[in-house]
């Protein structure tokens, strides 16, 4: 008989403590802080215009039941913060474009069936000086929970879940659809187009920058362009030194005879180094008539059949 009333003793103490024990494990799945939603820690979107604002449409078109303002970071200050630690204008003056950032929908509904339910819905736009769209984009997310009957469902806990789940899709979708759909306005931190954007820069004649002239080039150019460097390698400083009309005067008889002779056979080999490789049409020979007297002591050379034609002799 002891034993038996032991036993039932043990047994209602466990009935008793046992719902004690589940509102403490309750309890102890309910946090009471809750991390700031920030976003800084993931890759920036520059974009290349001169402004970048933010439109908030959910004041103006608030959703019948939303509960998202009892989260501990509601919907639409996520939303924000991620603007504001993701998004940034980098075009500059340069551009004249700007962009703008619409929320239409940051809510939390409590469905019937103890349901969660949240959904964002924003869009960027790329606009023109005059208000008009360039370029558009947008991105969607919802995140649902089913909370323990037991608990509060529209507790800070699970309302903050909701809209830590929503924001982590939204940060993913954004990423996707603004390389997809506005790759050409994507910029560096430093306002450098990025994924083959073209970049206007100066361009040579042969389609690249023209590099400035130095080493053994630039002293070839000066050396070439600088009479006193052609002084200084013994090369004359003015291409004839000798007047092209000065007369040239015919051998003479005496006994210098053959000294002047052999001078003016000289000339017409000194004038054939410099002679182009089709003769002279006026002086084949490479003189002019003054130098007639001599031309029986000089070789004249004959331009090629075809080449000169003459004026008819008369009889």
């Amino acid at each position: 008989m002891m034993l038996f009333s032991r036993m039932r003793l043990s047994g209602l103490t466990a009935a008793l403590l046992f719902p004690a024990l589940l509102a403490g494990c309750a309890d102890q799945k309910q946090p009471t802080q809750f991390a700031p939603l920030r976003y800084d820690n993931l890759s920036q979107i520059n974009l290349n215009v001169n402004t970048l604002t933010l439109v908030d449409n959910t004041a103006t078109h608030p959703v019948a039941g939303d509960i998202g303002y009892k989260s501990p970071t509601p919907p639409v200050q996520a939303l924000r913060q991620m603007v504001q630690d993701r998004l940034a204008a980098k075009g500059g003056i340069t551009s004249a474009n700007s962009a703008q950032f619409v929320i239409d929908r940051a809510s939390i509904l409590h469905e019937p069936g103890g349901t969660l339910q949240g959904q964002i819905d924003v869009h960027l736009d790329i606009l023109n000086p005059d208000g008009s769209k360039t370029a558009h984009t947008e991105a969607h997310a919802t995140q649902s929970l089913h909370p323990d009957p037991t608990e509060d469902t529209e507790s800070q806990a699970n309302l903050y879940n909701v809209t830590k789940g929503m924001m982590d899709s939204i940060n993913t979708e954004l990423d996707t659809q603004v390389h997809r759909a506005l790759g050409k306005w994507l910029v560096d931190a430093g306002g450098m187009p990025v994924d083959g954007a073209i970049q206007a820069q100066p361009l040579t004649s042969d389609g690249s920058p023209a590099p400035a002239t130095t080493g053994a080039g630039a002293a070839a150019t000066q050396e070439a362009l600088s009479p006193v460097s052609a002084a200084k390698t013994g090369q004359a400083t003015s291409p004839v030194t000798v007047p092209e009309n000065a007369p040239v005067v015919a051998p003479s008889t005496d006994a210098a005879t053959p000294s002047t002779t052999s001078s003016t056979e000289a000339k017409p080999a000194a004038a054939s180094k410099t002679q182009d490789s089709e003769p002279n049409a006026i002086f084949p020979a490479g003189e002019d008539d003054d130098s007639s007297s001599s031309s029986s002591s000089t070789k004249a050379t004959s331009p090629k059949p075809g080449y000169l034609k003459l004026p008819s002799q008369p009889q």
